[in-house]
C-alpha cells in the first residue's frame, strides 16, 4: 500500500469509524484506493507544473516539479479523503471548537473551488524537458 492509501486508511479509521467498519478488506480497499490517488496525482501533476519558462534552471525546474506534485497531491486528497466529513464531528466537540473546524471546512473547501477555477495554461510554447536544461553555476 502507498502513502496515499495508508494515510486514507488512518483518516476512515480515525474519523469514519461506522463506514471503515463497513470495508470488507480494508488493506485490498485502501490499496486500490491509495493507487488512485497516485494516478490523479500524476496525471494532475504537469497541468499544475505549466510550460518551461525560457531561462529556467535545473534547480528551478526541480522546485517547480515538486510544488505543483505537492500541490495536486493536495488537491486530490482533499477531493478523495478529506471531503468525507468526520461522523459526529460537532457532537465530539465543545461547541466553540466545533464552530471553528466547520468554518474551516468551509473555507478549505472555498479555496479549493476558488484555485481550480482560476488555473490558466501559459501562452509560452511547450518545451521539451530535456532542452535548454542549465546547470547551476559553481
Amino acid at each position: 500500500m502507498n502513502r496515499y492509501g495508508a494515510t486514507a486508511q488512518k483518516y476512515f479509521r480515525d474519523f469514519l469509524p461506522t463506514r471503515y467498519s463497513q470495508i470488507e478488506d480494508p488493506e485490498d480497499y485502501f490499496q486500490d484506493l491509495g493507487q488512485q490517488i497516485q494516478d490523479q496525482i500524476t496525471d494532475l501533476t504537469p497541468e499544475l507544473a505549466g510550460l518551461d519558462p525560457k531561462g529556467e534552471g535545473f534547480l528551478a525546474k526541480v522546485g517547480r516539479l515538486e510544488a505543483a506534485k505537492k500541490l495536486a497531491a493536495e488537491r486530490v486528497m482533499a477531493e478523495m479523503v478529506y471531503s468525507q466529513v468526520p461522523e459526529n464531528e460537532t457532537e465530539d466537540l465543545p461547541e466553540e471548537t466545533a464552530n471553528y473546524y466547520g468554518d474551516l471546512h468551509q473555507t478549505i473547501q472555498d479555496i479549493h473551488d476558488l484555485t481550480g477555477s482560476v488555473l490558466t495554461e501559459p501562452d509560452d510554447q511547450e518545451q521539451d524537458p530535456t532542452q535548454d536544461r542549465q546547470t547551476p553555476n559553481r
